[in-house]
């Protein structure tokens, strides 16, 4: 079985680009980078699930409404959009470890003031510091990542991470519950994301080795005249704006976020629609995120093997369209009166997707040059969370269309954009780059001149 490389562009083989992290990492410092990277990309996803079980008791507490506390969703959407744009390119001139380190270090003052808010507006402050500092460990995690490996590996690696990742949203959801049906108030599970940030601090202090190749085993940044050799040799300086004009970067990060606002407006609506329309609890509200967590879990493992066999692009071009037929399903059925018996395997199909479309996604769109791998990561990340932070209150405020719940509504437009950008991404590209032949210099001066002598 042949594996296949990243497809389109291939930066690595670009001249200058620096030399690989692994090669300069041993393989026991090759192998602490997974766990670590787990951990820190658990900071997001634990931070938004966990308490999702709780909205109802929070809306309660405070005497709020329902797009109040979403709102408390939201603002921690814009500081995970927001802290990767700032922590992305800080990580590729200061190193991994360093804004990955004073990152934590916030979300475990974000998640104390969590725990102690003495108003919706205050938690929802709290909640936007939190997402900003989580945001660091969601960077460097991809960044880190890219640092080591590349192409069908790299592709492999972040559909691992992912996988190991959803336990996430399936435990969160589920502690939080527990708390909850213990009798406990809302405010002890950020005690549990207080824990979750102790925990990643110890892994940067005593885990995480540095990854990025120009600060490996105590190296110097590069040096003013450095920096000019490397311009000189093709390996220019990569601001945001450069990555984003790629057309590569720039479908995946639209792809990713588009996709991404679907998974946060059923994130963000079907604990309401489940406990306040169905009548459910919050152990079966948990039950059922778990058991699509599952299917999460799952599609990441045949992903991984899948990718053995086609590229990430391929899988990627398949798996948005079928979400967004999970979804219409889905939204047809609640339109319907379907029992949940019924309903809920569409929306099961349409998590299980996101296991395909989320890792390959962000495999192709860090298909850049290592040095601009963090730049890369914040672009990604700035898409994937920021669309979510317009969809989560659009949520809590439109209404029912056509019966369909506004959440179903939502996630079925998000997906349709997904899908539109990548037909019509492949609608302007060739499936195979054009190869331009090489003519030796000798023959291309003996063809100028007759034309010069013409213009002569």
């Amino acid at each position: 079985m042949t594996t296949h490389s990243e497809p389109e562009a291939t930066p690595d083989a670009a001249p200058g680009v620096t030399r690989s992290g692994a090669a300069l990492l041993s393989h026991r410092q090759v192998r602490r980078i997974l766990p670590a990277a787990v951990m820190f990309t658990w900071l997001g996803p634990f931070s938004m699930d966990a308490y999702s079980p709780a909205f109802p008791a929070i809306q309660s507490e405070f005497a709020t409404s329902d797009g109040m506390v979403q709102a408390t969703l939201a603002t921690t959407l814009i500081g995970l959009s927001v802290g990767q744009l700032i922590v992305g390119p800080l990580s590729d001139r200061f190193g991994r470890r360093r804004p990955l380190t004073i990152g934590l270090a916030g979300y475990v003052v974000a998640s104390v003031l969590c725990s102690f808010a003495w108003s919706i507006e205050v938690l929802i402050g709290a909640r936007l510091l939190q997402g900003f500092s989580a945001a660091a460990g969601i960077a460097v995690a991809r960044a880190v990542a890219r640092d080591v490996h590349s192409g069908a590996t790299l592709a492999r690696f972040y559909s691992l991470l992912a996988a190991s990742t959803a336990l996430a949203p399936m435990i969160a959801p589920i502690l939080g519950a527990g708390l909850l049906e213990l009798g406990l108030s809302w405010r002890f599970i950020f005690g549990l994301t207080l824990a979750l940030g102790v925990v990643g601090l110890g892994l940067v202090v005593f885990v995480l080795p540095e990854t990025h190749p120009d600060r490996i085993g105590g190296r110097t940044p590069p040096t003013p005249a450095e920096r000019a050799r490397r311009k000189a040799d093709g390996e220019s300086h990569l601001g945001l704006w450069s990555l984003l004009r790629r057309r590569h970067v720039f479908v995946s990060a639209l792809v990713l976020g588009s996709v991404g606002a679907a998974m946060i407006a059923q994130l963000a609506g079907l604990s309401f629609y489940l406990q306040t329309e169905r009548g459910l609890g919050p152990g079966a509200y948990s039950a059922i995120f778990a058991v699509n967590a599952a299917g999460l879990v799952l599609a990441n493992n045949v992903n991984r093997l899948l990718l053995r066999r086609f590229t990430a692009q391929r899988l990627l071009s398949v798996a948005t369209p079928v979400m967004l037929l999970a979804a219409l399903t889905f939204a047809a059925l609640l339109r319907a009166g379907a029992p949940l018996p019924v309903a809920l395997p569409a929306l099961f199909a349409f998590m299980s997707c996101w296991g395909f479309v989320m890792p390959n996604a962000v495999s192709v769109g860090m298909a850049v040059e290592r040095h601009a791998a963090g730049r890369a990561s914040a672009i990604l990340g700035v898409a994937q969370f920021g669309f979510s932070a317009f969809v989560a209150p659009v949520v809590g405020i439109l209404p029912a269309v056509l019966g369909v719940p506004s959440m179903a509504v939502v996630m079925v437009i998000c997906l349709a954009v997904a899908v539109t950008v990548q037909l019509v991404s492949r609608a302007r590209l060739p499936r195979r780059p054009r190869e331009v032949p090489v003519v030796p210099q000798e023959l291309a001066d003996s063809a100028a001149q007759p034309t010069c002598r013409a213009a002569g």
